[in-house]
């Protein structure tokens, strides 16, 4: 009888932690997840081609002397792009707490900043077209951002579809504020 009752405390204790294994890899992250987090894989294809498009437009950036607000700016701009999930051609893991929050901060801060542009700057009418596509852009990356944030209950594919998502809204986001920036330079 106490060998029966050990046998199955055993099996029950097994299979809680057999389940509880399965929800933290199905469910990354829910709330009885043990790691909340999520390795993401880029498509080097998609990071190299990124990663051109920075290093040209940094290359652009710093031969501009800093001589206006949009220039000086564009420095506080620049983080949001080079997060290193964005440009990692190597798997990265991203938790639910630590990179999800600093991509929430980096975004709103860009959006403060292109607010701060709109009201400070003056610039040509289609300059402006183009901040406020900037600007719409990354207040879109923003609610990706807050859904992803919530998507608790959300399978690992799901997440890795949003992420992925995500990271495509990033360079579009990139491709705006580049299309601005060179816009209002007169640089196309």
């Amino acid at each position: 009888m106490k060998k029966k009752v050990i046998w199955v405390s055993s099996l029950i204790v097994f299979f809680i932690v057999l389940f509880l294994i399965c929800i933290n890899w199905y469910f990354p992250y829910s709330p009885i997840s043990f790691t909340k987090s999520i390795s993401y894989d880029a498509d080097n294809i998609v990071v190299k081609a990124y990663k051109k498009e920075l290093n040209d437009f940094k290359n652009i950036y710093n031969s501009k002397k800093k001589n206006t607000l949009t220039d000086d700016r564009t420095q506080y701009v620049l983080p949001m792009f080079e997060q290193q999930w964005l440009v990692s051609g190597k798997p990265v893991k991203i938790k639910e707490s630590d990179q999800l929050n600093t991509m929430l901060n980096e975004v709103k801060e860009t959006k403060d900043i292109l607010i701060e542009l709109a009201f400070r700057e003056k610039y040509s009418q289609e300059t402006k077209e183009y901040l406020k596509m900037a600007l719409v852009t990354c207040l879109s990356l923003e609610n990706e951002i807050v859904e992803l944030k919530n998507s608790k209950f959300h399978s690992r594919s799901t997440l890795n579809r949003q992420i992925r998502n995500l990271h495509m809204s990033f360079i579009r986001s990139f491709d705006m504020f580049t299309t601005f920036y060179k816009e209002y330079h007169h640089l196309r």
